[in-house]
């Protein structure tokens, strides 16, 4: 239950922000800055708690983008600190009693299962003598997946807070994407990419004008995704259409025709722009180079598991001095270019099989209704899947802990069975099962 803030409560509140704002001017250089975008974003979070996924995905991309310099570790920490803002806020709100409770899925059992999981592999890695540093960097490749999922299910607790914070997603990523379609060396295509397919579901079921926004922004996402140079993100592009395809009802399929016909058309008057030219050459270019030493590397994965094949090598393990063509030698693992070699290498089958259950069971649920909005979330799911044969990015395969908990809090509601109960005490038997028949 709401209740509004007291007085009291609200000073204190006010006290403990100013003087977290004191402690943070007294930081030094790059520390204070951060410090300060933390605070602002707290303050937003506490206001909107559904801006957390939109900020946290794409402000996470922009602020990691600009601040990195090309190091990844600065990349996933400017991701963990949004994320980390967004839970703080979160928790405050309910101190503050100011949201009812997250959304219950038949997946959160499953993504706490994960979550132990992580815990003791962990233990077991660290006990064998592996790396510290080295768990830590698995342990987020999989807590990545239910730290979404719940932050998904926490934030998005009302179908108005989902819809704001999808519509907040796609303005900004329709920015960023405008502002660096025709950037030459520009890569991506997975920011726009969970966008087309709530968008073609929107656009076969609205008229007009409506139909005609829709359709315009979705093929402008598509055709982003075309030039995102990422084998990866065109093999989840095409699972993510074919599964529309056979599971999406009509006006799946109405969006769908629609959106490919504006891709292309955008896609011919982009193509005479020189930025776009040189991007397309760059992946013509791109594509004729081989995966380097990705088979390879995976191999030795391959082997750590099949040398321990239930329980993995533990969290955090590695192989050192291994000769790769084009990367010398060098230790292996515990992260490759493939997130299930990942999973089997470190947690094994019992552990691929608990991170895979409750992405599975999101899936199935998600498309038992066709037509319904879950059904092109579930579709995504799928993409993402096949995607994640091939590849493992450095800041984890978050999609797969988002997707699933969107499938779930978009689901239809059920209607009650009817039942003799429900029927007017003045009704007669014939009556009764006319009116049974139509429901059916």
């Amino acid at each position: 239950m709401r209740r509004a803030v007291g007085p009291a409560t609200a000073a204190l509140a006010a006290a403990a922000l100013g003087s977290m704002a004191s402690v943070l001017l007294m930081l030094p250089g790059k520390l204070a800055l951060a410090g300060a975008g933390a605070l602002v974003a707290l303050l937003v979070f506490l206001l909107w708690p559904w801006l957390v996924l939109p900020v946290g995905i794409l402000g996470g991309a922009v602020i990691g983008g600009v601040t990195s310099g090309g190091d990844v570790r600065t990349y996933i920490v400017a991701h963990l600190l949004l994320l980390a803002t967004g839970v703080a806020a979160l928790l405050v709100r309910y101190w503050l009693r100011l949201d009812p409770g997250p959304r219950r899925t038949p997946a959160d059992l499953g993504m706490l299962v994960v979550v132990v999981l992580t815990g003791i592999t962990a233990g077991y890695g660290l006990a064998i003598g592996n790396l510290p540093s080295e768990v830590l960097v698995a342990g987020y490749q999989i807590t990545v997946l239910p730290l979404y999922f719940f932050l998904t299910t926490h934030s998005l607790t009302t179908p108005r807070r989902l819809a704001a914070a999808g519509l907040a997603y796609v303005v900004v990523a329709a920015g960023l994407t405008a502002a660096s379609m025709t950037l030459p060396g520009r890569h991506g295509g997975l920011l726009t990419l969970l966008a087309i397919p709530p968008l073609v579901w929107l656009a076969g079921r609205v008229h007009g004008w409506r139909r005609i926004l829709t359709v315009a922004v979705a093929g402008f996402f598509a055709a982003d995704v075309l030039l995102a140079s990422y084998r990866g993100i065109w093999l989840a592009a095409l699972v993510t259409i074919a599964v529309l395809l056979l599971r999406g009802g009509r006006s799946i399929r109405t969006g769908l025709t629609a959106t490919a016909t504006a891709g292309l058309a955008l896609g011919v008057v982009l193509v005479f722009t020189p930025g776009v030219q040189q991007r397309a050459q760059e992946i013509a270019t791109g594509l004729e180079q081989s995966a380097g030493y990705r088979g390879p590397e995976s191999a030795v994965g391959l082997e750590v598991f099949a040398h321990r094949p239930v329980l993995g090598a533990g969290l955090g393990q590695s192989t050192a001095d291994v000769y790769l063509a084009d990367f010398a030698s060098t230790s292996v693992g515990p992260v490759y270019h493939a997130y299930y070699v990942t999973l089997l290498a470190n947690v094994g089958l019992v552990g691929l099989a608990l991170v895979l259950w409750p992405i599975v069971r999101s899936i199935r649920t998600g498309l038992a209704v066709r037509d319904a909005p879950s059904v092109p979330f579930a579709a995504l799911c799928c993409g993402f899947l096949a995607a994640a044969l091939f590849a493992a990015p450095t800041d984890g395969h978050w999609e797969l802990g988002l997707l699933p908990a969107l499938t779930l809090l978009t689901l239809p509601a059920a209607r009650p069975s009817p039942t003799w109960s429900t029927m007017p005490a003045t009704a007669s038997p014939p009556t009764a099962w006319r009116r049974l028949e139509v429901v059916r």
